[in-house]
């Protein structure tokens, strides 16, 4: 499928008009804030006080678009450029700010997505080019209840949740566009159908412990039936059926050396399990139907070395993620190796800018054959703009696409996002 070029026109004039100072709209918020649009943290400004106003309230909104426009120049299944986008928007209400119930709050999202799949229809890979590729049209994202005990030691969320926004992820994850680790590991969802990441959501309840300022664990349940998350039903099917399976997943978690007060440099290390109930076809024959499925994953990130002072954020950053899915009767891809390396304020001059590469690799099932594994390398540079706005220049090279059988593809291409 080819590049829609009234999407492409239409993703060029979001970037000139979000992204340049000059504009009508960010000159008339430097004028009533007093600052300049480089420094701001959201591109509209704040709305002459008026968003920090309903911040102090209670009421605080969020709104971002990101879009990646990538072109396959040699291999895949052929050669085509492709646009992808999402608009993702939220309010969150504090209702200790607005009616005085200690720890409690609602969080409202949805979101527009729209573009082609320059993965599925030019290259064939498993690991998508473009993680911000999720289909065409507008869904309720996710709508929860949170709510905190014992001073933000213990919180509890109820709703329509995201499991993918609260497990199986780092910092480090959200520097690549490819969707290999943008969010999680990508072998999770490709295991577990149910494993949902923004704009899609289940019913889920999920309790989260932080016994001290290094340690946390957290246990969550999700509906498990993935038919709730059709594009047809837009994010408003609230069905839930515990005979169609239920999602668990465990994860604990040790962060060292965080806080102003410690010199040491910031590290992160995850294990996690999961467990689906649902019914999967094997492999071999989509006839036989094993029932319940179960898997593992470990990430470490650790910052190596830091420019600046012990609250710095520049410097290098390293990470390696690792998933196991033991049962490859019903598993595409048992084994998954992630690792990467990242520095902010490589270039001098240029602070906060990232600069990042990765490899992604996954082991097909030996009950798919002709099918061995596939290997992504990418690597980027974010220009970070402003606070609020960046664009990453990116290379991907895809090894061995879905396993075999797909002549390598090099994929070239640039991702824009901008925090209204």
């Amino acid at each position: 499928m080819g590049c829609d070029m009234s999407r492409v026109l239409q993703f060029a004039t979001v970037l000139v008009v979000c992204t340049c100072p000059m504009g009508a709209l960010a000159q008339q918020s430097a004028s009533s804030s007093g600052s300049n649009w480089f420094d701001w943290d959201y591109a509209t400004g704040d709305w002459g006080g008026a968003r920090t106003e309903l911040e102090n309230k209670g009421i605080t909104f969020a709104l971002n678009y990101t879009g990646d426009f990538l072109s396959n120049r040699s291999g895949g299944l052929s050669q085509n450029s492709a646009l992808a986008s999402g608009t993702y928007g939220s309010v969150t209400f504090d209702f200790e700010k607005l009616s005085g119930i200690s720890g409690l709050s609602l969080f409202v999202a949805g979101a527009y997505q729209s573009g082609n799949d320059l993965s599925g229809d030019s290259i064939g890979n498993a690991f998508g080019v473009a993680q911000i590729f999720n289909g065409d049209g507008g869904r309720l994202a996710q709508v929860y209840l949170l709510k905190t005990f014992a001073q933000d030691t213990y919180e509890l969320a109820f709703g329509q949740l995201a499991a993918g926004d609260d497990f199986a992820t780092v910092d480090s994850f959200g520097n690549y566009v490819s969707s290999g680790v943008n969010g999680n590991p990508a072998t999770i969802g490709a295991n577990f159908p149910s494993f949902t990441a923004s704009p899609f959501s289940a019913w889920g309840l999920r309790f989260t412990a932080n016994p001290t300022s290094n340690l946390y664990w957290s246990v969550a349940a999700y509906n498990a039936d993935p038919t709730v998350q059709d594009d047809s039903k837009s994010g408003f099917d609230f069905s839930f059926d515990p005979g169609e399976g239920v999602l668990a997943i465990a994860e604990l978690g040790v962060n060292t050396n965080f806080g102003g007060a410690l010199s040491g440099l910031p590290g992160r290390f995850v294990i996690g399990g999961i467990y689906d109930s649902s019914d999967y076809p094997t492999l071999a024959d989509p006839n036989v139907v094993e029932s319940g499925n179960y898997g593992f994953y470990a990430i470490v990130e650790q910052m190596v070395s830091r420019e600046g002072g012990p609250n710095s954020d520049q410097g290098l950053t390293a990470w390696a993620s690792a998933t196991w899915n033991p049962d490859d009767s019903i598993n595409t891809l048992p084994v998954g190796l992630f690792a990467g390396v990242s520095y902010q304020g490589l270039i001098t001059g240029r602070d906060n800018d990232v600069t990042a590469f990765a490899v992604y690799y996954g082991s097909f099932s030996d009950d798919l054959p002709g099918q061995s594994s596939e290997t992504v390398l990418e690597l980027n540079h974010r220009f970070q703009i402003s606070p609020s706005t960046y664009i990453t220049p990116d290379l991907q090279y895809v090894f061995n696409p879905n396993g075999g059988g797909i002549p390598d593809a090099f994929v070239i291409g640039f991702e824009a996002s901008v925090d209204f």
